[in-house]
């Protein structure tokens, strides 16, 4: 992609982060200029807002689902691992919900006041305003965050088409290996916090970058508990993305439930990874 493009949008925003302008995902187009903008949406790293209704959203992601080969989205988080480019990372676990993601209508949540979709999480609202996508790839450069809610996984689905599609290298994959030879050796009580620790020395990388591959592997149903499993068989409806029962924990689902104890699924890790 595009350096300059890149940096127009990553500059942006982590300017207002920076100044600690509140609410910068609906006000950094009020510090960007047009011309840089037009730069930007040329080399198809920002983008106009859009309105999408909430079925809308979901026979898009099918039909981007169709035009996707898994093995290029595995390739595309691997060569991210010695390369660090982290826009690359997050295809993978947006395919494994995108491909199972049921296409439904809005099915209001149960709750009193909720007025969330209780199959896939979102807002009534969501779907009134425009969408945008910016503040979305923006995690993508930046963090090379892992998604899952519907609006980042359409994104990510519609996205990857316009990526050159890539090859790792050996590098990606002693990564790999040696992730999984961490995991494999944590104490049973370890959690993501510590293992997001002990996987540094083996992947460039800060520690929200890790945590991101973690969530990914989390999606993928490879770091999972007996109760809390991924998307890679079954799509996970909103309300059993359950929280753990402590005071703060955002590390997404279902990776939070992981403990060393349960180790890696190894049916799953030959299913996204085998050769």
């Amino acid at each position: 992609m595009d350096r300059k493009a890149v940096n127009i949008l990553v500059s942006t925003i982590e300017k207002l982060q920076k100044e600690n302008v509140g609410s910068w995902w609906k006000t950094y187009m009020n510090y960007i200029n047009e011309e840089d903008f037009i730069y930007a949406k040329k080399h198809l790293t920002m983008f106009d807002p859009i309105k999408l209704s909430h079925n809308e959203i979901f026979k898009r992601i099918n039909k981007a689902i169709e035009k996707i080969d898994k093995q290029n989205v595995v390739n595309a988080f691997l060569y991210s691992l010695s390369t660090r480019k982290l826009e690359y990372r997050s295809f993978l676990s947006s395919y494994c919900i995108g491909k199972v993601t049921p296409d439904h209508n809005f099915i209001s949540s149960p709750k009193i006041n909720d007025y969330t979709c209780s199959i896939c999480g979102l807002s009534e609202y969501e779907c009134k305003e425009e969408m945008e996508f910016n503040s979305i790839n923006f995690f993508k450069y930046k963090h090379g965050s892992c998604f899952d809610s519907p609006v980042q996984i359409l994104f990510d689905l519609e996205h990857f088409q316009n990526m050159p599609l890539v090859t790792p290298v050996e590098e990606d994959f002693e990564i790999l290996d040696n992730i999984k030879k961490i995991i494999e050796t944590s104490e049973p009580k370890d959690r993501i916090s510590q293992l997001k620790k002990r996987i540094r020395p083996v992947i460039k990388s800060n520690d929200i970058e890790r945590e991101g591959v973690l969530e990914i592997l989390g999606v993928c149903d490879i770091l999972h508990d007996d109760i809390h499993f991924g998307y890679a068989d079954n799509y996970v409806i909103y309300s059993e993305r359950t929280q753990r029962p402590i005071h703060f924990d955002e590390i997404g689902y279902p990776a939070r439930w992981w403990q060393g104890k349960f180790g890696v699924d190894n049916e799953k890790w030959e299913y996204w990874f085998g050769q």
